[in-house]
């Protein structure tokens, strides 16, 4: 009995680490969800400080909404900023959570680790070949 009450005890800890992430973060541009889709991550653009193009910006037209102008593939490019999903094949490493993420800002997919510092940041970090180098 005394074997069965540790293990009740460390399963719920594993599970809160790796829920950490879960919720609304916020950056200076926009307020992104970051929920579970089975055992992967899901994180979709909530909000936009400036979800409208304004005037002297290249793309699109005064008071529209915002599109995925620089997205690789033409026929995403105008699918909206807001609600478009960032991430890809995002599973938990035991540590972390590793994947892929999608930036909207440059049209780039780049390799991904997330996990949640110990003051409590959203530490989301992007990087081409090697995770030193991102």
């Amino acid at each position: 009995m005394r074997y069965l009450l540790l293990t009740l005890l460390i399963v719920p800890v594993s599970t809160l680490a790796q829920d950490d992430v879960l919720g609304y973060w916020a950056s200076p541009g926009s307020i992104i969800n970051i929920s579970r889709d089975g055992e992967q991550l899901s994180a979709r653009v909530f909000a936009l400080m400036e979800p409208t193009y304004v005037e002297g910006e290249a793309y699109g037209p005064v008071g529209a909404r915002r599109r995925d102008d620089l997205n690789p593939e033409e026929t995403l490019r105008s699918q909206p900023i807001l609600g478009l999903e960032l991430l890809s094949n995002y599973t938990w490493s035991g540590k972390r959570w590793e994947g892929k993420i999608y930036d909207p800002e440059s049209g780039n997919t780049y390799s991904s680790r997330m996990k949640v510092s110990r003051n409590g940041n959203l530490e989301m970090r992007g990087y081409i070949g090697v995770p030193l180098l991102g």
